[in-house]
């Protein structure tokens, strides 16, 4: 059973919490030093911020792993995490601005990242209903939608099909990525209305695939 802890001990907890919200990992000593400062708490040293972690590994709240390193105890994994919203794309023609400029954050659960860090997923908003008939995770991507996008994934030249955030001469789309053959990919709409069409790709065009929609936020 955790017992109460005290004012000093609850802000390191939340550092830690913090820190881990946002990197995935569980910071140095002196990283947390650094993350304490954050919430009014400055220690000067070392030792004194090792005295609080030991407190809090004996009323339960963390633990030593296997690679003697700290961990969370239970379901403090179970955080929320702040990823960045930028612009939006069109799910239909590519008809808005892609450039990647920061609107606002969203506060969504660790468990939507698949293991992976907070630093590499972003959302944008959806418009249009070109892709109104794909499904990920069992919800449709619709108009007013927020899609997670995995920035790390890059690779648009592989086998099979994703659906991907496209930058075409500088205008975003959300759309299913195939490869044609070795110089043509396609992004293929997945709509109820027939108007959409597909938009084929060479090795010459202005194009980038900016991430892999990984999930969809429905509104």
């Amino acid at each position: 059973m955790k017992k109460i802890i005290n004012i000093k001990e609850e802000k390191v907890l939340r550092a830690l919490r913090n820190f881990f919200s946002h990197n995935n990992k569980m910071p140095s000593v002196r990283e947390l030093g650094r993350e304490l400062i954050k919430f009014g708490l400055d220690l000067k040293s070392t030792k004194s911020i090792q005295i609080y972690l030991k407190k809090l590994e004996e009323k339960g709240f963390i633990k030593k792993n296997k690679e003697k390193r700290y961990d969370f105890v239970g379901v403090a994994k179970a955080l929320l995490v702040s990823i960045p919203v930028y612009g939006g794309a069109n799910a239909g023609a590519p008809t808005l601005i892609g450039e990647q400029y920061l609107q606002g954050t969203l506060r969504v659960s660790r468990s939507l990242l698949k293991g992976g860090s907070a630093e590499n997923f972003f959302a944008v908003e959806v418009s249009g209903n070109s892709m109104n008939k794909s499904v990920i995770n069992g919800k449709k991507i619709e108009s007013g939608d927020f899609v997670i996008v995995d920035s790390e994934y890059k690779n648009y030249k592989g086998e099979g099909s994703e659906k991907v955030l496209a930058v075409i001469d500088g205008l975003a789309t959300i759309k299913t990525l195939k490869k044609i053959d070795e110089n043509m990919i396609g992004l293929f709409p997945e709509s109820t209305e027939k108007k959409h069409k597909p938009i084929f790709i060479s090795q010459e065009d202005d194009f980038i695939v900016n991430g892999k929609i990984v999930d969809v936020l429905k509104t």
